[in-house]
């Protein structure tokens, strides 16, 4: 069934206005019932924080409480063992010797061995030969902090020192000079204090032990717990929840030990929240009831090992916001109507300047861009006839279709200009690289005579770039090798690299050596850089008659030698004459000889080889460059340059190339078994060779 596009719209507007509606009460719904679980949640956790805070309360007043019992303990201890000194002291001097002595010393300590307190002369050296105190200490004993008794005896400090052992309820040790029934209870706080010889003469080696017992302060903890738990009971009991819900105290196994509330806790279902809460100290869960979804939350103490849990019905905590959505839905009925109806008088208002927008986009879709007078009668055509006066968003809908009338023809003119500026940028570059690479001599244009062979490439990562590499044959017949990077891309390190290239040129072929050479460079480049631009340049003089390499390196890449004729790996020249050139006045850069051996190549290249980068943005490296020379250290230079940009090209993938590639390699050929017995005449008669040795022979083949 064909529909105009008025019912269409108003049709659209009806279902949009239902969906809207009802979309908002689904809504509406939902965040209420996620507002009412999330305040219950929060109300839940406020009074399970409480509780934590009164279970940590009561815990801290027992902890103190017991400390202050302990250290009253630490004092009672510590005066019996000065009495028991006193005692003794007043004794020094006046007790007999043997066994005399022992039985008066055993008197006096009988006499202050009283109210709950008991008191030992300890001799280490009976103790740790296997005997038994009359106290019930024991060589192997271990205090509260895992020490043993021999440790503590050992490393006693002049003041003394505190334990607090596990004794056994009775002891009665025989055989000793204080055979005695303990009556000792466990756990006992005992003090350990050395007497030394210097102080009391008649009792050399020994330890004064005071003990007294703690058990009573164990129970004291264990009646306040039992307290405690009463007191949240009634607390539990005297809570207000919802109708089946449940607020519960448990210990570590799970055991309901206080609840308060109509609902009950399924705890079979509860053992993994149990867990995540002793884990995490809190835990949240909705589990499976017979009256529907709990939301339960468990809170872990670790002062006593107990468990707070409270858990409510899902549907009870939402029955406020199922409550809400019956009244909305009467409510957005109505609303509903009266909207649509409102919406469907403005749809057909609106719609009536659609019919001359619709023509005027069809004739915008039959002008000529390409006639003369075309964009002068764009922008009239745009805006004649439409209702631009109007204030809504048709007359907005016309203002905006006249007023890209006029931004559409001033983009046509500027996207002419700039398309025209673009194809004349562009063979403007395209002529500066022809101009760049015809100062540079054609990559195989050195030629090949005995003793040497050579071949350069170059590829800018743009139109034109920085690097540059030079080859040509001094006045005393020595080739000239000249490779360099130049500061930054494009035509500005174009510039620069011309003007290096001429520089260095006139330099060499003045007949100065490569390093007087570089000197001269950059004392002339650095007078004439006021962009403060560099190159790092390596210049060279090779003889072929004996493979002499006469070289100067300005902070270049160190060129790479490999031997054809061996298995050893390649060998860098790594001396450095200098910084970079062109940048600090002054500087004198240093010559360095070395000799290139029948069969070996020497390549000279640019940093844009060792850090072109893959994918993962890692650099190629020397190393790999090194070891692609070794595998491939028979090959010609023409050939090397290929199969090293080839690797460059399989390493890179599909990341761009970042920086300029230029390779330079040359060869000193081994000689030809038969050029060793023939003579110069011969040698030069021979077909295919050039009879002078500056002539040109095949490059690089």
């Amino acid at each position: 069934m064909n529909m105009t596009l008025r019912t269409r719209l108003a049709l659209l507007v009806a279902v949009s206005v239902a969906l809207s509606v009802g979309l908002v009460l689904y809504l509406t719904w939902k965040m209420v019932g996620e507002t009412m679980l999330r305040m219950e949640e929060k109300s839940f956790a406020s009074l399970m924080l409480v509780e934590e805070e009164s279970l940590n309360a009561a815990f801290m007043n027992q902890l103190a409480s017991k400390v202050r019992a302990v250290r009253e303990r630490k004092n009672q201890l510590e005066e019996t063992a000065a009495r028991v000194l006193g005692a003794l002291s007043a004794l020094n001097g006046k007790l007999p010797e043997g066994a005399e002595r022992e039985r008066l010393t055993r008197d006096v300590l009988s006499g202050l061995d009283s109210g709950g307190i008991r008191v030992e002369l300890l001799r280490p050296a009976d103790l740790f030969a296997g005997g038994v105190s009359r106290l019930g200490l024991k060589p192997d004993a271990r205090d509260a902090k895992q020490r043993a008794l021999g440790d503590i005896l050992e490393h006693l400090p002049r003041s003394g020192d505190f334990a607090v052992m596990e004794l056994p309820r009775s002891l009665t040790v025989a055989g000793s000079a204080f055979a005695l029934t303990s009556e000792l209870e466990r756990p006992a706080l005992a003090f350990f204090l050395p007497l030394y010889s210097g102080e009391h003469q008649s009792l050399p080696g020994r330890v004064l032990v005071t003990l007294t017992s703690l058990e009573d302060l164990e129970i004291q903890a264990a009646a306040s717990e039992a307290a405690l738990l009463e007191a949240t009971r009634e607390k539990f009991g005297g809570m207000s929840l919802y109708r089946r819900g449940l607020v519960a105290l448990l210990n570590r196994d799970g055991e309901i030990l206080a609840s308060g509330g109509d609902g009950q806790l399924p705890r079979e279902s509860l053992a993994p929240a149990l867990e995540e809460a002793r884990r995490t100290g809190r835990a949240q869960v909705t589990l499976p009831s017979a009256y529907g979804d709990l939301l339960c939350l468990v809170s872990y103490s670790r002062a006593f090992d107990w468990y707070t849990a409270m858990a409510a019905p899902l549907s009870e905590i939402r029955a406020p916001s199922d409550a809400l959505l019956s009244r909305l839905c009467m409510i957005s009925l109505a609303i509903m109507l009266l909207t649509s109806l409102l919406a469907l008088f403005m749809l057909m208002r609106s719609l009536r300047p659609l019919g001359l927008l619709t023509r005027k986009t069809e004739e915008l879709a039959r002008v000529d861009f390409s006639a003369p007078d075309a964009l002068e009668k764009l922008e009239p055509l745009m805006a004649r006839g439409l209702p631009l006066e109007r204030r809504d968003e048709p007359g907005q809908l016309a203002r905006a279709f006249a007023r890209m009338g006029a931004a559409l023809a001033e983009n046509i003119r500027d996207l002419m200009a700039a398309t025209a500026s673009k194809e004349r940028m562009e063979g403007e570059l395209s002529a500066a690289r022809d101009i760049q690479m015809g100062i540079l001599p054609p990559p195989d244009g050195a030629p090949e005579i005995c003793g040497f062979s050579a071949s350069a490439f170059l590829d800018p990562a743009k139109e034109v770039g920085g690097d540059l590499y030079d080859f040509f044959t001094t006045r005393d017949g020595r080739r000239a090798l000249v490779l360099g990077d130049v500061s930054g891309k494009g035509v500005p390190a174009a510039l620069f690299m011309s003007m290096t290239v001429t520089l260095v040129r006139y330099a060499l072929d003045s007949g100065l050596d490569p390093a007087a050479a570089m000197t001269r460079v950059n004392a002339m480049l650095e007078e004439h850089n006021p962009g403060n631009m560099f190159v790092t340049l390596f210049l060279a003089l090779y003889d072929p008659r004996s493979g002499e390499l006469a070289y100067a390196n300005g902070g270049h890449c160190p060129p790479c030698i490999v031997d054809a004729r061996s298995d050893r790996p390649p060998r860098l020249l790594e001396h450095l004459s200098g910084p970079l050139v062109g940048v600090m006045p002054g500087l004198e850069y240093e010559l360095f000889l070395d000799r290139l051996n029948d069969g070996e190549t020497c390549l000279l290249f640019t940093d844009g080889v060792t850090e072109a980068m893959n994918e993962n943005k890692e650099l190629y490296g020397e190393e790999r460059l090194m070891e692609l020379m070794a595998r491939h250290r028979n090959a010609r230079p023409k050939e090397l340059l290929s199969l090293i940009f080839q690797e460059l090209l399989r390493y890179r993938g599909e990341e761009p190339q970042s920086d300029d590639i230029t390779m330079l390699a040359f060869c000193r050929p081994d000689p030809e078994p038969e050029t060793t017995t023939l003579s110069v005449e011969a040698h030069a008669a021979r077909p295919g060779r050039p009879t002078n040795p500056n002539q040109t022979g095949d490059t690089g083949q």
